[in-house]
């Protein structure tokens, strides 16, 4: 049965991909053992570091949404992952005067607006650019929000989005209800993503900008423009577009989606080639809109009445002037693009997206149907690839031990072990199975580690259930390096 009510539960329910509460926590246990990392890394800004990694979760989250903050911390999660730290940019932006954090909830850069304005206060701690206070009291963070700002837009376009009105936040605001209210699920679990909403007339890549996410280089943040507010229905696709796409920057600090993040894929409807993680955001998104137009067309009259009628018809964005698909009118609809990412994403020949990032892909069509029921028929999915049974792992011999030192955070609502390496600056998310194992390698051969498996895991599991679970676990746990065999072939010392 065709049902954008299932296909809303199937999006916001998935423990890695979907819950965002779920994906706030990880984020935040992460934030948290880098933040300790950094403290250890930079003594100069050790106890401002220490301090703000004290902060309860309702203090620490509008610092880790912050744009400037959350940029300086992966810069520096970056830089330790290089081999090139030497002091941190988020202890030195805290030390410059973002800390202490504002007493009245809101980040270090929302509180340099000329005025507070969150349009779904509710929600989630959006806030509006309404125009920076002059003089500021905080000079170094608000040059740099204007930095990060200016290199979102195309050179020579503005410096910084212009001041949002009244008008705007008001329509804003009706937007973000609309959304809310005819996807009561995804509307708020793509609304929490956000944290700078931003107006501006500048230039992308593809032509004049309509809207954008920030990403990386802007995080938490969407910048749009002001024809997106011109009715609520285009303004509740456009922060379901970019909410979307922050939510899966935030899913992929705890996952690998591709193998390669250099490889292309041409895309109709475009002159240029995306990556494969493009593909997979831009899919993540179509997913989503095509939830969005089935719930349009089922609209309640009070919602009708209340915002006006919904798009007529499934046509999105132009395809780019001179592409293959302007030239061939195809590649118009959410459905003919979703078709296209996904064969793309599965294909066998290209083999750039990880077994997670297949999940993904399929989760996401898992949940389209429901609304397409065509959707995966029209997919032309790659033939299995038969793999012949092989032997078992080498990584039975010996006895096997954690490495240290390890930083850990444990998410027990969750049933994830975050693991953080010092020395490589590396997060490893271990799940409950490889999180059992792991607990268990106190210098103990394969065997123990398969008794103490079947000790701890509820219910009968048989002896060869048992050891292929635990051999894979190792094997994962081996190759990442948070476990050292010794006493054995490989182990520690061997000559090679």
């Amino acid at each position: 049965m065709v049902s954008h009510r299932t296909a809303e539960d199937v999006l916001t329910r998935d423990g890695l991909f979907g819950d965002s509460t779920a994906i706030g926590a990880r984020n935040l246990a992460r934030y948290r053992l880098g933040l300790s990392l950094l403290g250890a890394r930079d003594p100069r800004h050790a106890d401002v570091l220490h301090m703000l990694s004290l902060e309860p979760d309702d203090r620490i989250v509008p610092a880790l949404s912050d744009p400037v903050l959350r940029n300086a911390f992966e810069d520096d999660v970056a830089c330790l992952e290089s081999g090139v730290f030497a002091a941190s940019a988020l202890g030195s932006h805290l030390a410059q005067g973002a800390w202490p954090l504002p007493s009245d909830g809101s980040g270090p850069c929302e509180s340099l607006m000329l005025t507070r304005d969150r349009p779904w206060p509710r929600t989630g701690a959006g806030w509006v650019w309404t125009g920076l206070r002059e003089p500021t009291s905080r000079p170094a963070l608000a040059e740099r929000l204007r930095e990060l700002c200016r290199n979102s837009f195309e050179p020579g376009g503005p410096s910084e989005p212009f001041d949002a009105t009244q008008e705007m936040v008001e329509a804003l605001r009706q937007g973000g209800d609309l959304l809310t209210s005819l996807l009561p699920q995804i509307g708020p679990s793509v609304l929490r993503h956000i944290s700078l909403i931003g107006f501006s007339d500048g230039e992308s890549s593809d032509g004049p900008l309509q809207s954008l996410s920030g990403g990386d280089p802007l995080p938490s943040a969407i910048l749009m423009s002001p024809g997106r507010l011109r009715d609520p229905w285009t303004t509740a696709e456009t922060l379901l577009h970019e909410g979307a796409h922050l939510k899966l920057f935030d899913v992929l600090r705890s996952c690998a989606l591709v193998e390669d993040g250099t490889a292309e894929v041409p895309i109709p409807w475009r002159q240029s080639s995306w990556t494969f993680i493009r593909v997979l955001a831009a899919l993540h998104f179509y997913a989503h809109m095509m939830v969005f137009q089935a719930a349009a067309r089922e609209a309640a009259p009070d919602l009708v009445a209340r915002y006006g009628p919904p798009p007529a018809d499934d046509v999105i964005d132009e395809p780019t002037p001179g592409s293959r698909a302007a030239e061939l009118g195809s590649h118009g609809t959410v459905l003919e693009r979703l078709v296209y990412l996904a064969e793309q994403a599965l294909c066998a020949d290209h083999g750039h997206v990880t077994p997670e990032g297949r999940r993904f892909v399929h989760w996401l069509l898992d949940a389209v149907e429901h609304c397409e029921p065509r959707a995966r028929s029209l997919i032309q999915m790659p033939r299995p690839v038969t793999v012949g049974q092989s032997g078992e792992s080498s990584s039975t011999e010996g006895s096997f031990v954690r490495t240290e030192p390890v930083l850990v955070r444990e998410l027990p609502a969750l049933r994830q072990l975050l693991v953080l390496m010092p020395d490589r600056a590396r997060f490893h998310w271990l799940d409950a199975h490889t999180w059992t194992v792991y607990a268990l390698c106190e210098r103990v051969p394969l065997a123990s580690l398969v008794e103490g498996y079947r000790r701890t895991v509820r219910g009968p599991l048989g002896e060869d259930c048992a050891r292929r679970t635990t051999l894979e676990c190792l094997d994962l746990l081996l190759a990442a390096g948070l476990v050292t065999r010794v006493d054995g072939p490989g182990a520690l010392g061997d000559t090679p």
